[in-house]
């Protein structure tokens, strides 16, 4: 079990670097696109290219995100509750949260699959568009291993809020 959290850590980061890579790219290519649409040569594709990759800087970072506890966490009437139902409502909302990352990898895979049977491609490059939607299911299948993590500290006790 402890390689498997440890697994669970190890690709989130992995995930992370390469939306870190990912977002540096559309920086970059954003940054070159305005100047060369003033001088009247704009990059064919830029704005298709800018759409994917921050598919994948979204659905890649959200892990991460997860692991290190950066979302926002809205504790109005939580607070009030002892240390014992805190814990319930927490071991409650994560297995919720599985279930409902669970639910989106899926339909993204089932999306991907149906995207990839039609043959759509991008309109400038011609790039399949279901790679995308499999690199955001795989996303939110980490994110649902990410969520199990948490559950599994809560449930021993571990205070990671």
């Amino acid at each position: 079990m402890k390689r498997f959290m440890a697994g669970i850590v190890t690709i989130d980061k992995s995930l992370y670097v390469i939306a870190g890579f990912v977002l540096a790219f559309m920086i970059v290519l954003t940054f070159f696109d305005v100047i060369l649409r003033n001088l009247g040569h704009p990059i064919t594709g830029s704005m298709e290219l800018i759409q994917y990759g921050g598919s994948i800087v979204f659905g890649f970072s959200i892990p991460y995100g997860t692991l290190l506890g950066a979302q926002i966490i809205v504790d109005i009437l939580t607070e009030k509750l002892s240390p014992e139902k805190k814990r319930i409502v927490n071991i409650v909302t994560r297995c919720v949260g599985i279930l409902l990352f669970l639910f989106v990898a899926y339909n993204f895979f089932i999306y991907g699959i149906e995207v990839k049977r039609s043959g759509e491609r991008t309109a400038s490059f011609k790039v399949p568009y279901y790679p995308f939607s499999f690199a955001l299911s795989l996303s939110f299948l980490l994110q649902s291993f990410t969520v199990f993590r948490d559950l599994v500290q809560t449930v021993k006790g571990a205070d990671n809020e």
